[in-house]
């Protein structure tokens, strides 16, 4: 993907960052900390250790939570004009309706923002509880099938946001027909982005829309990951009984081959084993 606007994701010279607990083995890297980290080091007065304005880079694994367990420990201790939290990100996390996720945790974008022509941006925003993060956290890195799943959210919503009709928004059922992922280097917990390029969208009937785009996830001016999908915007009527045509089929399907698996084995021969002394 050729597109660069200004990257947002680089962090200013002296910048320190801010991950959550469950990236405790990243957090050995000087500069970063993670929230328990940080709020011990505030408690025992070894932070900020210098003169000056300090300023954080909220990674990934933080919530708006933590932040305020942060910025609450700073202000006990007089040091809040000291320490500027960035935490601007958190606070434009995309919405369940064009995310289509129904816990906040499990969103892994901001809003989308257009950057020209049909390009779109989004911070990634990887939530410590996050369903994709449960069960799989090893080394440094995050998970591949995190940037899977922060480009699927992405071209949702940039579908509900930019280009369905005002009484489509929210009430579209999305069938992806390829999505082709690629990845390029790890993807750690600092801040991230999340682009996406409409290369194409149609409306071959008034109950759908269908799309191609490019998408990708760049961390400090670097695509970790890049992927190119095809997807239909359904009415959800339609879908819905587009669907549940298909599940009867399967079902029939199951219900044929289960019985024709009975009757071959009806079918067998009994074998008898017959014991030699």
């Amino acid at each position: 993907m050729s597109h660069e606007s200004p990257q947002v994701d680089d962090a200013r010279p002296g910048t320190l960052f801010l991950v959550g607990d469950v990236f405790a083995e990243f957090a050995h890297h000087e500069g970063v900390f993670t929230v328990s980290q940080l709020a011990r080091q505030i408690r025992n007065g070894g932070f900020p250790d210098g003169a000056g304005e300090v300023r954080v880079s909220v990674g990934q694994g933080v919530s708006l939570f933590d932040v305020q367990f942060v910025r609450d420990t700073l202000a006990r201790r007089g040091l809040s004009d000291l320490v500027v939290i960035d935490d601007q990100a958190l606070h434009t996390r995309a919405g369940r309706e064009i995310a289509h996720k129904h816990r906040p945790e499990n969103v892994l974008i901001s809003q989308p923002r257009p950057v020209g022509g049909d390009w779109y941006e989004a911070d990634l925003l990887v939530d410590g509880d996050n369903e994709v993060m449960t069960d799989h956290v090893t080394g440094q890195h995050m998970q591949g099938m995190l940037a899977t799943e922060a480009g699927r959210q992405m071209f949702i919503a940039v579908a509900e946001q930019y280009y369905l009709p005002p009484e489509a928004v929210g009430s579209s059922y999305f069938v992806i027909d390829s999505f082709a992922t690629r990845y390029r280097n790890f993807l750690f917990p600092l801040p991230a982005v999340v682009r996406c390029h409409v290369l194409a969208h149609r409306t071959p009937h008034r109950t759908r829309m269908t799309f191609h785009c490019e998408l990708s996830v760049s961390q400090g001016g670097s695509e970790t990951a890049g992927m190119e999908v095809r997807f239909t915007a359904f009415d959800t009527q339609v879908s819905h009984a587009k669907e549940t045509k298909a599940a009867q089929r399967s079902l029939q399907d199951g219900v044929a081959l289960a019985a024709a698996a009975a009757a071959a084995e009806a079918a067998a021969p009994v074998r008898t084993e017959v014991r030699t002394s």
